[in-house]
């Protein structure tokens, strides 16, 4: 239920690949509302500043190089898929 999805990030003009932690926290029909299959997914990935050139304030301490994206998803299946 977990794994590592590789991509590219864009910023700045400067695209970096990112690693990111994924975890399937649960797929089942939804229980209420729409009650359609539905999958919960967080994702997670900490990336440095300075690999798209924002270097501003890190050698003086002002701000911190590290910035931990954190996503929460849900992804409903479409009627007429498998």
């Amino acid at each position: 239920n977990t794994g590592i999805v590789t991509g590219d990030l864009t910023l700045l003009g400067k695209t970096r690949p990112v690693d990111v932690d994924v975890t399937l926290n649960k797929s089942a029909d939804y229980p209420i509302g729409h009650e359609d299959y539905t999958l919960g997914i967080t994702a997670e990935a900490t990336i440095k500043r300075s690999n798209w050139g924002m270097t501003y304030g890190i050698d003086q301490d002002l701000v911190g190089d590290d910035v931990r994206l954190r996503f929460g998803l849900e992804a409903v299946k479409e009627s007429g898929w498998l």
